[in-house]
């Protein structure tokens, strides 16, 4: 009887699937992905040997630039904009729709109330460079201390929807800062209506150690 041969032929292989789901992968991580907010202040944080890693949600940041200016920080979106809006009714100033959606997706503020909703309507983000440039960063002397304000309104709005739980806080200082500047935040940090007596300091390389404020007196 005669041998029947086997047709030879590379098998067809039909790509579309796996075109398909790669196409669905990249729209997804599109759609998801969470742009890097712009940088209004540039610090050069002094280096540090501890691994202990610096939480990157429920994050409360004040930082003070080589010059001692103060910034606001804080990581969720939701909690900025109810933030924002409390701080507006204790200055008796008011913001547009567009200038709250910009103030959530912004990164660290340093400005004082008074100038915030001019800040806030610019739209080019040179412009706003400029502006910082020239601002004196958030008041905090003892007569117009409203970065203790921005603190406090943080804690009281997060914790009115996180069972009473306080944000986690850290303190970004430049390695070129005077001491006093850095000083001042941490009695801040300590006044009775705020009482935050554990913070953790940002150094180099995403490094951090965890300070008690004890061991800066």
């Amino acid at each position: 009887m005669a041998k029947i041969k086997m047709p030879k032929g590379s098998p067809a292989i039909d790509m579309t699937p796996l075109v398909d789901l790669g196409f669905l992968l990249v729209t997804f991580f599109m759609l998801t992905a969470q742009f890097r907010p712009e940088d209004s202040v540039i610090v050069d944080i002094p280096s540090s040997r501890s691994q202990l890693v610096i939480p990157t949600e429920n994050l409360m940041t004040v930082v003070v630039d080589s010059t001692g200016r103060a910034y606001w920080d804080f990581t969720d979106k939701k909690v900025r904009r109810e933030i924002l809006k409390e701080m507006a009714n204790r200055y008796k100033v008011s913001f547009t729709p567009e200038q709250e959606q910009r103030f959530v997706s912004l990164g660290a503020i340093g400005m004082p109330m008074s100038q915030l909703p001019a800040y806030l309507s610019l739209e080019n983000a040179t412009e706003r460079g400029q502006m910082d440039r020239v601002s004196k960063g958030i008041p905090m002397d003892s007569t117009n201390n409203q970065l203790l304000d921005w603190i406090r309104v943080t804690q009281l709005v997060f914790s009115s929807g996180a069972d009473g739980k306080n944000p986690i806080v850290a303190l970004k200082g430049d390695g070129n800062v005077d001491y006093s500047v850095m000083n001042k935040v941490i009695k801040i940090f300590q006044s009775p209506t705020v009482k935050i007596n554990r913070f953790r300091m940002i150094t180099n390389l995403e490094e951090s150690r965890l300070a008690a404020s004890s061991s800066t007196k």
